[in-house]
């Protein structure tokens, strides 16, 4: 049986909007890549730190869009 183990040390952003609303309230940005999925190469990816709670505050950035 192998152990697959999990990096949650960074969190993946597909939004430049969502990128740009964690950046304001203080998340850390570690890195911008480009979009594998994208067949144009024109999107990108933004990589930030997983850290005070970041996960809850997209959870609050979702529900407000919807």
């Amino acid at each position: 049986m192998t152990n697959n183990v999990i990096d949650r040390s960074t969190i993946i952003i597909f939004t430049a909007k969502l990128a740009r609303s964690l950046l304001k309230d203080g998340f850390t940005i570690v890195d911008i890549k480009p979009d594998r999925t994208d067949k144009d190469s024109k999107r990108s990816v933004f990589v930030f730190r997983n850290e005070n709670h970041i996960e809850d505050k997209i959870k609050e950035y979702n529900n407000k869009q919807l």
